[in-house]
């Protein structure tokens, strides 16, 4: 059991020279949202709330959990991770009622993982073999965030970093790209992977004969074709008669989905994002199913989730792939006082307690918006 008696936040924001884009819009500056939460034992806890759109989501919800979360987590015992979700049940109303579960869920989820590496500092042990004691001490990752406009030299610097696994944006104005995707896999060396990422922009009735057009390329997965809004029978029809792997579940917002998408026999790869519904605790639910090997998760964010992401793909799926932005981010690569690394494509655990890292107070300094101290 623990008891929190000081909780922080930080509002962080790096602008971006080089913009991402996606097919609904411009991200021109990183934020982050973190959270410190600190038992009586002096132990501190690191989550990550979601808020990468929009531009104005980061200062809404830091607000929310500054006026409505932290007092509930003060001074409240704890048993198990799992139980901020009963603490906060009395509140959900408020959300259901303004339409606002996303910010409900994402805050929620920052969280659950700050209470999970608390947990895991207090066993003094690392997150990952806290969850599963025979879990990797590395996991493979992938660059995403890759822009459709530079995707060749792009690709071209993320291999000399020692990736060989890229997602590329495509589907921007609801096109297929079919010159982009061919020049792809024509540059495309034979160890390598390639992903594609719609971002949700196909039209249902579109999407079957865009998979076909493209089939004939060894694409690894195809990323959300359509609309997350979609109907279950929808999504899984498309699923099933895909002549390419479909991945999606970053925005899956219910549990019933998740269990329903992760016994699908045609799905192979399930992206849960631990920042944005569920945190660890979904997951880990599955651990000892015989799908769990779909799951890789999603994440694009700061370090912090980053390094929870890993810790969680180590324990559960060592040999699946985890979601590293390849764009300029100092509050991913500079956040800790240890500096993040990734070599070879990979992402090294060490054997501190918790994710591992403590915060970078010069990075926070300097990139810091906004905080609150209770």
């Amino acid at each position: 059991m623990i008891k929190i008696k000081k909780i922080k936040i930080y509002h962080l924001e790096y602008p971006l020279k080089n913009f991402v884009i996606s097919s609904f819009g411009l991200m021109k500056s990183r934020p982050a949202l973190l959270i410190e939460v600190k038992d009586f034992n002096n132990n501190v806890g690191l989550g990550e709330i979601w808020c990468n759109f929009p531009s104005d989501g980061p200062a809404y919800k830091f607000n929310l959990f500054k006026n409505i979360f932290i007092n509930k987590l003060i001074d409240i015992n704890i048993n198990d991770p799992i139980h901020v979700y009963k603490i906060f049940n009395s509140i959900k109303t408020i959300f259901v009622q303004s339409d606002d579960l996303g910010s409900y869920n994402s805050i929620l989820s920052a969280i659950n993982c700050a209470i999970w590496d608390l947990f895991s500092k207090n066993k003094k042990k690392p997150l990952n073999k806290f969850i599963n004691t025979k879990s990797s001490n590395d996991i493979n990752t992938y660059a995403s965030g890759i822009n459709s406009n530079d995707a060749i030299n792009t690709i071209k610097k993320a291999r000399i970093s020692g990736f060989n696994s890229f997602k590329v944006k495509i589907g921007l104005n609801n096109n297929l790209d079919l010159k982009l995707i061919a020049k792809i896999f024509k540059s495309k060396l034979p160890n390598e992977k390639i992903m594609l990422d719609v971002n949700q922009s196909w039209e249902n009735k579109n999407a079957l004969s865009y998979l076909t057009k493209i089939k004939k390329h060894p694409i690894y997965w195809l990323e959300e074709p359509i609309s997350a809004l979609s109907k279950n029978q929808v999504y899984l029809k498309l699923i099933n008669s895909s002549p390419v792997n479909i991945a999606l579940g970053e925005n899956i917002y219910e549990e019933d989905t998740f269990d329903l998408l992760i016994k699908n026999k045609n799905l192979n790869f399930l992206q849960p994002d631990i920042t944005k519904y569920g945190g660890i605790s979904l997951p880990i639910k599955y651990m000892n199913t015989k799908n769990i090997n779909k799951v890789f998760l999603h994440f694009l964010g700061s370090g912090v989730g980053l390094m929870t992401s890993a810790h969680v793909m180590s324990a559960i799926n060592a040999n699946g792939l985890l979601e590293t932005d390849f764009n300029v981010n100092p509050l991913r690569d500079l956040i800790f006082k240890e500096p993040l690394k990734i070599i070879g494509g990979k992402i090294k655990l060490n054997s501190k307690p918790g994710i591992g890292f403590t915060l970078n107070k010069n990075t926070i300094h300097k990139y810091l918006k906004n905080q609150f101290v209770k």
